[in-house]
């Protein structure tokens, strides 16, 4: 399995973990079996009334035990973010639980029995503590979620009773453990208010931090999993790639026979924590009855992937100075407060949803049961082609789907004309009574292309070893909204050894032409390591014209005192303007660079 950080695309530099151990948290037990109380009257006075109104089969469901049990939830870890925003505390807790927990439900009316004996859960949790104020208790809200689906494990007593009920028979232990997982990680929020007259729906559902665009390209080198006559003779595998930003999936087409596939397929993400996030890469090879798994304990593989970042911006001059194919849309909405006056002919309140489409895509709300009064406080996300087609449609409806109890159509070009692309007030509803209206915020974002290109250069040294091949990896990026050159020096790879200790590494640049060398640069020293990792990352203020006619004159040195006899040159590389060899790189089919945009040089320095 693969891990990208997408914070790293945004950053100004590679950070690494920071994180603290807090074993004297664990010590203090004894608030455990309080814990264990407001999570018993959580489930028997509030969770229960829910499943019991969430469908006809459920409505003589009860718990009839809880206890929490003696094992407390352990803190292993915690690393705080100080680089964000200043009104509020970022904590990353590191849980690992493994609980004697045992909660048992009774469902009266189909006689079924079933409960719950054991939990193992395991996952970074993220708290939030916003905003702070100053009064007690300083701190107005706590907001809970998972960045990425924690391991989760349940030992189920009586579970196949309770999937004989009508409505439950069509799940699986497995969909009930992925349901219960997904609803704990973003984009899910738990808010707790502390303070009165907070505004939580802002918290719960705040603006996406931008959107990543992932070009799966290819793969090489694969596992062969397929194999003929009886195994005898290896074969090939069938690979196909799932990729996995929190709960948005997306999974390839499969390639037959090909250990070396080609996809080029794109997917886009939206973002919504920076840092934290990340993208899970993993390659199956695709059989009849079970799919292989390629990426563990394999003695070959590697996957090619380009990523994007695309800012979020408010301002709709934007739409007409990007260019269309480093455009991109966001429609952010959230749904407030419904007001519904009917007559009907039973004396029934109804169970409102609402479905939302933009073209063909279609997202529906949470239903709220018996009020003509609902409040959903739910939050949903579009991509945008052209704000100034294109419709939002919404449907109010009961939720058997079948009555329809308002619609609305707002064209997107209504939105261009507000301040900050931002609508925030009542829509009266159509095909209702005249009272009935509809609160929602909807919010439009521009998305903008930031040139973001990472290039695996070859550099052959020509020493003892003729098969030595060295490389740099380096990301080449230009943001158009700042107009600033980047280049980021990540690290380096199989170095040749310049004495018997190897070699003392760095990497040196400068952008051409430059008499006066003002964008010479150079990272720091690593002692002893052909293998270093620098992830220093490098700023220009240029326009995207003059960084394309800028060239990249890089080398690799060894760092030696002025008697050493010490060999300093390591390997040097120079690509003619680095932005457009970027911007061909990654639309061709080629892993590394082609031969004539790329000069290298071997031997000593001269």
């Amino acid at each position: 399995m693969l891990h990208i950080c997408l914070t790293h695309i945004t950053r100004s530099q590679v950070n690494f973990p920071d994180v603290e151990k807090v074993e004297w948290v664990n010590k203090v037990s004894q608030a455990w079996p309080f814990i264990g109380q407001y999570l018993e009257k959580l489930l028997v006075d509030i969770i229960a009334p829910a499943i019991r109104a969430s469908s006809v089969h459920l409505q003589t469901l009860s718990f009839t035990k809880v206890n929490i049990g003696d094992k407390a939830l352990k803190i292993v870890g915690v690393k705080a973010h100080t680089e964000n925003d200043k009104r509020q505390v970022m904590l990353d807790l590191y849980l690992s639980y493994a609980g004697d927990v045992e909660v048992n439900v009774e469902i009266k009316k189909y006689f079924c029995k079933a409960g719950v004996k054991g939990i193992q859960l395991h996952g970074m949790l993220r708290v939030i503590l916003e905003p702070l104020i100053g009064d007690v208790p300083l701190v107005g809200a706590v907001t809970l979620f998972f960045i990425r689906r924690p391991k989760l494990d349940i030992n189920w007593t009586g579970l196949t009773n309770l999937l004989d009920i009508p409505g439950l028979n069509a799940m699986s232990d497995t969909m009930i453990m992925d349901a219960i997982a997904s609803h704990l990680v973003l984009p899910n929020r738990l808010t707790v208010p502390l303070v009165a007259d907070l505004h939580v729906a802002q918290l719960r559902s705040p603006l996406p931090r931008g959107v990543v665009r992932i070009h799966l390209l290819e793969a090489e080198d694969l596992t062969a999993k397929d194999t003929v006559i009886k195994g005898l003779i290896d074969g090939k595998s069938d690979p196909y790639a799932v990729l996995r930003v929190g709960t948005q999936i997306f999974t390839s087409h499969h390639v037959d026979s090909n250990l070396n596939p080609q996809w080029r397929e794109m997917y886009e993400v939206i973002v919504h924590e920076v840092p934290g996030q990340e993208l899970e890469v993993e390659v199956f090879d695709k059989d009849p009855d079970q799919d292989d798994f390629l990426g563990r304990d394999v003695p070959s593989g590697s996957v090619h992937l380009r990523l994007e970042w695309l800012s979020l911006l408010s301002s709709p001059d934007k739409l007409s100075e990007v260019s269309r194919q480093h455009r991109l849309v966001v429609l952010s909405r959230t749904l407030g407060f419904g007001m519904y006056v009917y007559l009907y002919v039973s004396n029934k309140d109804p169970s409102p949803i609402v479905q939302i489409s933009v073209q063909d895509t279609t997202k529906e709300s949470k239903t709220c049961y018996g009020t003509n009064n609902p409040v959903w406080e739910d939050a949903f996300t579009f991509f945008i082609q052209d704000p100034h087609k294109q419709d939002i449609d919404i449907q109010v409806k009961d939720d058997d789907r079948s009555l329809s109890l308002g619609s609305l159509t707002i064209p997107l070009s209504r939105i261009l004309t507000t301040p900050e692309l931002t609508m925030d007030q009542w829509f009266q509803l159509e095909n209702s009574s005249l009272a009935s209206r509809i609160y929602m915020k909807i919010v439009l974002r521009v998305g903008t292309l930031r040139l973001s290109f990472f290039l695996y250069i070859i550099n052959t040294h020509a020493s003892d070893n003729r098969n030595t091949t060295a490389q740099v990896k380096l990301t080449i990026s230009y943001s158009t909204e700042e107009s600033r050159l980047f280049i980021t020096v990540h690290s380096c790879r199989a170095l040749a050894a310049c004495s018997k200790d190897g070699a003392d590494p760095y990497v040196s640049f400068i952008l051409l032409p430059d008499k006066k060398a003002t964008t010479k640069r150079r990272t720091s020293t690593k002692k002893r390591d052909l293998n270093p990792e620098f992830n220093e990352r490098f700023d220009f203020d240029f326009s995207l014209e003059e960084s394309t006619q800028r060239r990249l004159d890089l080398s690799v040195k060894n760092s030696v005192s002025f008697m050493s006899r010490e060999r300093e040159l390591i390997g040097k590389v120079y690509i003619i303007s680095p932005i457009r060899t970027a911007a061909s790189y990654c639309s061709s089919s080629h892993k590394y660079l082609a031969a004539d945009t790329v000069i290298i040089t071997r031997g000593r320095e001269t």
